[in-house]
């Protein structure tokens, strides 16, 4: 793929994240116009070990059938390839699923119990004890025009708050050369990525000077980010958390147990796509 290395960069720190010790995984979507790749570029990284792909799922299947295996650390992120599927019924079908995930990629779900669905509890005795919450991060991908149609509501939910926005547009000399590698067929010998990631999660410690550094980092994005394309008006809290684990994540990948410098300069030179501006690469 072409043009995209910041960007693949920076889904590979968001796939580390899930092997930090103490650290909730960084949760991102990828959005971009029709045809720009996104579905291929997440799932070049489906292969990795703690990653379940859903082409399709709800809230209770989720529960159902993975609530298990995520409470016991052996999945760290769900990718939905193209959120548009889950997002295609109801509407009130899809707040629903929006509102589990809002809880599943941060404070954690424990049971579901509606008239329709019940999992997680199984018994009035199971509902009187300390349950664990279920917890794992989401990667998923989404067509600019579908996420900016107005109908989701998402700004109402705090949901895009909890996801770390990449965005991003070809320039036309981007659009000509992947239309010469087209042409070549360079598509047909693309390799899914394979990171040597962690059999445990590893404690990684965050020093004064880099959370400083970051701080600042993650005020200049914000504002960027709580632009016009984005109605949810936050103030960047979520955001701060999502750098410190992405240079946590940077030091993990690099064999180190500390962040330093060469982490947040190297976080700094990747996240010029971290916003809704769909700037052009």
């Amino acid at each position: 793929m072409i043009g995209i290395d910041n960007i693949t960069n920076l889904l590979e720190l968001v796939v580390w994240s899930g092997h930090i010790r103490g650290e909730q995984p960084v949760s991102a979507m990828l959005t971009a116009p029709p045809e720009a790749g996104k579905t291929s570029m997440v799932m070049k990284y489906a292969s990795n070990e703690r990653l379940v792909v859903l082409t399709d799922c709800t809230a209770f299947g989720i529960m159902r059938d993975y609530r298990a295996a995520i409470t016991a650390g052996q999945i760290r992120h769900l990718i939905i390839p193209d959120f548009i599927k889950p997002m295609s019924r109801g509407m009130d079908t899809v707040h629903s699923l929006v509102a589990f995930l809002n809880s599943l990629i941060e404070e954690g779900v424990i049971s579901i119990s509606t008239y329709a669905e019940r999992v997680g509890v199984q018994s009035i005795e199971d509902a009187g004890q300390t349950q664990i919450p279920v917890r794992c991060g989401l990667i998923t991908t989404i067509a600019q025009g579908i996420l900016h149609d107005g109908r989701h509501h998402w700004a109402r939910m705090g949901f895009m708050s909890r996801m770390l926005p990449i965005s991003y547009t070809y320039n036309a000399g981007t659009q000509l050369s992947i239309h010469r590698s087209i042409a070549n067929r360079d598509y047909a010998v693309d390799e899914p990525v394979r990171l040597h990631l962690p059999d445990e999660d590893v404690e990684i410690r965050l020093q004064s000077p880099q959370s400083a550094d970051l701080i600042t980092l993650a005020s200049g994005l914000n504002s960027i980010i709580s632009s016009v394309n984005n109605p949810e008006r936050v103030y960047g809290f979520r955001l701060q958390k999502h750098l410190q684990r992405l240079a946590m994540a940077s030091a993990l990948k690099h064999d180190r147990d500390i962040v330093n410098q060469e982490d947040i300069d190297y976080l700094r030179s990747l996240v010029g796509c971290v916003n809704l501006e769909y700037y052009a690469i």
